[in-house]
């Protein structure tokens, strides 16, 4: 299983990288559950970890958007492509405007990796139009609300299973994130993402707190021991 390590600033994301995160994504937790950099702040992070690490796959957020705000989400897709990232995540809340939205970024012509918001369970339909969609890589599921649980408490186990193999199945990429912590390892180990996405369990204080690279690594190295033990 790959990590996903979120950071806020050149420091953090070259923290993250040299503690063996897989992925690198960019944001900023003060902002909300996927709260946006600006695109020239990417663009200086983007160009020093390509310095430091040119293999390393770095995604950013947009920012949290109503699912009908599909101008202004499209030009910020297009702004945070443009500032030289590799993926663009964009969360989905399942509600009004939320299918046309996946309809609108599936043919926008960036690597848009949809992150569907599950604070009240799977929008099944909503998922249905993402996996029938060709243009997206990865799909996630994450959480809006980080501090009324982690998405592992939030969702039965049983449809995040059924959601990651469905995923998989259709031949993309499952990820999973929501204030997932060290301790979620052996459950998600059982359920078998691709990746899982972290920031709180990396963090000294919180998701708000300094990301400190002993952590990011004792993460990566608990959940690559569960792989090659199992």
């Amino acid at each position: 299983m790959r990590v996903l390590v979120s950071a806020r600033n050149v420091a953090e994301a070259l923290d993250a990288a040299a503690g063996g995160a897989d992925f690198v994504d960019l944001k900023d937790p003060a902002s909300g559950a996927l709260g946006g950099l600006p695109p020239p702040a990417i663009a200086v992070i983007a160009a020093a970890v390509r310095a430091a690490h040119p293999s390393l796959r770095l995604s950013a957020t947009i920012g949290d958007f109503a699912a009908d705000a599909h101008e202004p989400i499209l030009g910020r897709v297009r702004a945070v492509a443009a500032a030289g990232v590799d993926d663009v995540k964009v969360g989905i809340v399942p509600g009004a405007g939320a299918m046309r939205l996946v309809d609108a970024l599936a043919r926008c012509g960036a690597s848009v990796v949809p992150v569907l918001i599950a604070d009240g369970g799977v929008d099944a339909p909503l998922l249905e139009a993402v996996l029938a969609a060709d243009a997206f890589a990865a799909v996630m599921l994450d959480t809006a609300d980080k501090h009324a649980g982690s998405l592992l408490q939030r969702v039965p186990p049983a449809c995040l299973r059924d959601v990651v193999e469905r995923v998989q199945r259709s031949g993309r990429l499952a990820g999973l994130a929501g204030a997932l912590r060290a301790g979620d390892v052996p459950a998600l180990r059982r359920l078998a993402p691709d990746f899982a996405g972290f920031r709180s369990a990396v963090c000294a204080d919180g998701r708000a707190g300094r990301l400190e690279t002993a952590r990011v690594r004792a993460l990566c190295t608990a959940l690559r021991a569960v792989a090659v033990a199992a």
